[in-house]
């Protein structure tokens, strides 16, 4: 569940700021109002970050671009309070010394190093802290990275990926993920002692594990389910969340990670934790019979597309080494839409019913393609209107290998932080399999803890023969499908704008009659969609306004 309104005022730290910090309050406050369901997840769990961050500020905050240096605040927050500074530009560079003899320098400032958020050191920082607190103080290496990859907590392989390798400057020289183990020990963060190496946290370590924990939102120490049979979250990420107050949603991943694009990286990670919520509650179950568990009545199945391609690896050797590396069963099926889900087969009854997480899986090069020719926009449309509720965006590769990295990039960005995806990553297919197996465990110990309590008042999860025919008919195009459409392609109009207003507005003709009765007030007209959904900011409203109504 997104975070609550705050109902009371936090204490600001440095006067100055305490106009800024009433703005985000009440700009929090007065967003949800306007949303019956409340506002969602992504913008009030970026709200409550820009409000705490705001509120702890020890510079003043002055101008959109003050704000924007903000830990855990990024564009969508930026843009939504620059109202609140009036004559100010979104000019975020460093202000500069007026003080003579300073022109042109920098001032050093000695802060502690802590790792980057869903960095390689960050991972094992976290991994190391997390067994420590569950009794195991010193980890071998390979114990290690397999437990800190185990995590998701990293956007990138912490241990040798057969994909893809990154060289220094000799051809002798191979960078992974664990290269960061040497500055860890530098920094006097971990200590490396014995042969074979075994490696554990200093004071000054579990000190800057607890800051990340504390920074990134992962208030369990311990941590979600992992392969180990530990809670361990297997993380997605959320670029304006990095200080959110509360617990962060994994089966908004497993209790689903958001693995969402950070902003200090490429890309983030959204918690995937396999811990209920009251958000998780709203999850699909399949039908309960009797005082019967979950796993007792059920077993989990990952399904993958049999179109969907893993280089020249043959299908049967990905579904051989899913099943071998973590137990779990795999089928290979003709799936309507996305690239994997997960069913839940009934063990006496052979009824499978389709679980709330699906799929979408590109390749760097794929994705760029999908960019240019539209069909990026269209697939993510049609996994919205699938029904299930947990979208995760799978993207494999590197974007800066391609020549569009930047459209890669932004597009990532779009989906994870406006979009309400949850964007993971992977270096190459032997990783993605990884993925995949990891996420089918979170969802298991998901639906396994949370079975008995929510069985009787979630939704019930579609069959499988249902869910295909429901997809099925999402390729009957309707009139307010290609409208959708036509607003994507206005600047600043997201798949979930488009559909909020598509839902208000079937046609193109109802849309502009709704223009026709505000009897040529144009400022009323360029703010009608803003204000009749949350879903649709100040610079799509108008936008749209200008696309229907041509002078």
């Amino acid at each position: 569940m997104a975070p609550s309104v705050p109902k009371k005022k936090r204490k600001v730290n440095l006067p100055e700021n305490e106009e800024v910090a009433a703005s985000i309050f009440e700009k929090h406050r007065s967003m949800a109002a306007q949303q019956p369901a409340g506002l969602p997840d992504h913008q009030a769990r970026a709200l409550s970050a820009a409000y705490t961050g705001v509120c702890s500020a020890k510079e003043p905050i002055r101008t959109p671009g003050d704000l924007a240096r903000l830990k855990g605040v990024g564009g969508w927050v930026v843009d939504v309070m620059k109202d609140s500074f009036p004559g100010s530009s979104l000019d975020s560079s460093p202000p500069r010394s007026n003080t003579p003899g300073e022109t042109g320098k920098k001032r050093k400032r000695n802060k502690p190093y802590v790792p980057q958020l869903n960095s390689a050191a960050y991972a094992i920082v976290i991994t190391l802290y997390r067994e420590m607190i569950r009794g195991t103080e010193i980890m071998k290496k390979q114990e290690l990275i397999d437990a800190a990859e185990a995590s998701g907590l990293s956007r990138k392989a912490i241990g040798p990926n057969n994909y893809k390798s990154k060289h220094g400057n000799s051809g002798s020289d191979f960078y992974t993920g664990w290269s960061c183990m040497k500055n860890l020990t530098e920094k006097d963060l971990v200590v490396k002692k014995s042969n074979p190496a075994k490696y554990y946290l200093t004071e000054k370590g579990k000190e800057t594990a607890r800051i990340c924990l504390t920074k990134s939102g992962l208030d369990d120490p311990a941590g979600p389910f992992t392969a180990t049979g530990h809670p361990e979250s297997v993380m997605l990420s959320d670029s304006d969340s990095d200080e959110q107050e509360g617990s962060s949603p994994l089966i908004d991943n497993c209790r689903a990670t958001n693995s969402p694009l950070s902003s200090q990286g490429m890309f983030g990670q959204q918690s995937f934790s396999a811990m209920g919520s009251a958000e998780n509650s709203l999850l699909a179950m399949p039908p309960r019979q009797y005082d019967k568990s979950f796993l007792d009545t059920y077993e989990v199945v990952l399904i993958l597309d049999d179109r969907d391609t893993f280089g020249a690896r043959a299908r049967r050797k990905v579904v051989d080494n899913i099943h071998t590396q973590f137990g779990v069963p795999v089928k290979i099926k003709h799936l309507p839409v996305g690239d994997a889900l997960w069913i839940a087969r009934h063990k006496q009854l052979g009824t499978e019913y389709v679980l709330d997480f699906i799929v979408e899986r590109k390749n760097v090069d794929d994705l760029l393609g999908s960019i240019k020719d539209n069909r990026y926009k269209d697939q993510k449309l049609r996994l919205k209107k699938c029904g299930l509720r947990k979208l995760i965006y799978l993207v494999e590769g590197d974007p800066n290998t391609v020549d569009g990295s930047e459209s890669v990039k932004t597009a990532c960005f779009t989906t994870e932080v406006l979009e309400g995806f949850d964007v993971q990553r992977t270096n190459g297919y032997a990783d993605t399999e990884k993925k995949y197996g990891h996420l089918t465990r979170s969802i298991i110990d998901y639906y396994r803890t949370n079975f008995s309590a929510g069985a009787d008042t979630s939704r019930l999860c579609l069959t499988y023969d249902e869910f295909v025919k429901r997809s099925s008919d999402l390729e009957k195009v309707t009139v307010s499908d290609i409208f959708a459409l036509q607003l994507m392609q206005v600047p600043q109009v997201t798949e979930e704008a488009a559909l909020a207003v598509t839902s208000l507005y079937p046609t193109i003709l109802s849309l502009a009659r709704a223009y026709k009765m505000l009897d040529g007030d144009r400022r009323a007209q360029e703010e009608m969609l803003k204000n009749k959904s949350n879903m649709v900011n100040a610079g799509a409203s108008k936008n749209i306004f200008k696309l229907i109504w041509v002078e």
